[in-house]
């Protein structure tokens, strides 16, 4: 292969159509199922950029395409599951991933494990937070986190109940402040709002 490109050399030219033909040798020794894979799923992408992305790396969307299987999936699940493999060490089936949409969808959050959850921004956490501090109220080593000393003398004083104190501190603090949330943005998801991925500290 000649490169007419008098900008570079010959040398650079021989260089050039090394790469070439290197990369032509490549998808000529793929097996045809493989790229029929491949070019399956990107078809069904219709968010132009997270295309571009996929079209950059072969074998990373043809090991998206393994780990998807037969399972049915949309963008969402797809850029989850992109971006869990990217910047995490979970294993997660994409059936667990497809669930864990949905529940977004209806809930505004899913929990991944006992302190991560993935969620839509400004979705409304109380309810989730609520759960979690039943459980840190349990212990005392987040009591102390939660509450000065000043304070809980004052709540013994009052009587203050578990649930009172769960509805106080809901009300008074933002509840990725409260649960001392260590978060990513993960993607936007089809409908323009952002997915985020939070480590919680209970």
């Amino acid at each position: 292969m000649i490169i007419a490109n008098s900008k570079f050399s010959e040398i650079i030219q021989g260089f050039i159509t090394n790469e070439i033909n290197a990369i032509l040798n490549k998808y000529n020794n793929i097996e045809l199922e493989k790229i029929q894979k491949v070019e399956a799923l990107i078809s069904r992408i219709n968010d132009a950029d997270f295309k571009q992305q996929l079209l950059q790396d072969f074998d990373m969307t043809f090991n998206l395409v393994t780990d998807i299987g037969d399972n049915y999936v949309d963008n969402n699940v797809i850029k989850m599951l992109l971006w869990i493999k990217n910047n995490t060490s979970l294993d997660i089936i994409v059936s667990k991933l497809i669930k864990m949409v949905d529940e977004v969808n209806e809930y505004g959050y899913a929990s991944i494990n006992d302190n991560t959850i993935i969620y839509k921004k400004d979705e409304d956490l109380r309810e989730f937070a609520k759960d979690k501090l039943e459980y840190m109220l349990e212990d005392e080593f987040y009591i102390d986190k939660l509450f000065t000393k000043e304070v809980l003398i004052e709540m013994w004083r009052d009587g203050t109940t578990k649930s009172d104190a769960i509805r106080e501190l809901i009300q008074g603090i933002e509840v990725e402040e409260l649960l001392d949330m260590d978060i990513q943005t993960m993607f936007e998801a089809d409908d323009n709002k952002e997915y985020a991925y939070a480590v919680i500290d209970c």
